[in-house]
């Protein structure tokens, strides 16, 4: 199977994706490392870099692709208020990364708002940025989650952020229109 360098590696250590103008496709097992570096040179460095990360400082766990979640992340997948609490008031940081992604940043993709909120009012980092240059914000902006949207935006979320495909939660919300409840919220805020 071949990588379609349209949307090849940002951290190329760890395999977050960037994408790039041209459309070729580069056989996955001739690519490596020097190939990857080889390859943004050709192409241009935008967008090589790992994004820089907030000044928060947080744990992280290491894991394999099969690698269980840890119980706080588990727990926010599975939308499980109650065990997100639990975990927090047992001292798990809210800030814990699996996979480039902490709690929040799930919470935010998959419309778990009263979780967003317990894990904000933990300290959880609503302006966390992942592998792929992705916010709680971009995620709940383009998944068209509007309580979280608001919910972000009112504990500090930086609308500003691009990510690596040069977007930011605004371009994500205007794919449904100008007239659209995030849309607003965004220039409004």
């Amino acid at each position: 199977m071949g990588i379609n360098t349209r949307t090849m590696a940002t951290n190329i250590h760890s395999g977050s994706q960037i994408t790039h103008g041209t459309f070729s496709t580069v056989p996955r097992a001739s690519l490596g490392y020097i190939g990857a570096i080889a390859l943004c040179l050709l192409l241009g460095t935008t967008g090589c870099n790992q994004p820089q990360q907030s000044a928060v400082v947080s744990s992280s766990v290491e894991t394999s692709p099969a690698a269980a979640p840890p119980p706080l992340i588990e727990a926010t997948l599975a939308g499980d208020l109650d065990q997100v609490r639990s975990q927090l008031a047992a001292g798990t940081d809210p800030n814990l990364v699996y996979h480039t992604n902490t709690a929040l940043t799930y919470a935010a993709r998959d419309g778990f708002t009263d979780i967003a909120e317990v894990l904000i009012d933990a300290g959880a980092d609503v302006n966390w940025i992942d592998g792929e240059g992705v916010t709680p914000l971009i995620l709940a902006s383009f998944k068209g989650h509007v309580a979280l949207t608001q919910l972000l935006l009112d504990h500090g979320a930086d609308k500003t952020i691009i990510d690596q495909w040069n977007r930011t939660a605004l371009d994500y919300a205007l794919r449904r229109g100008e007239n659209d409840e995030i849309v607003q919220m965004l220039c409004m805020h």
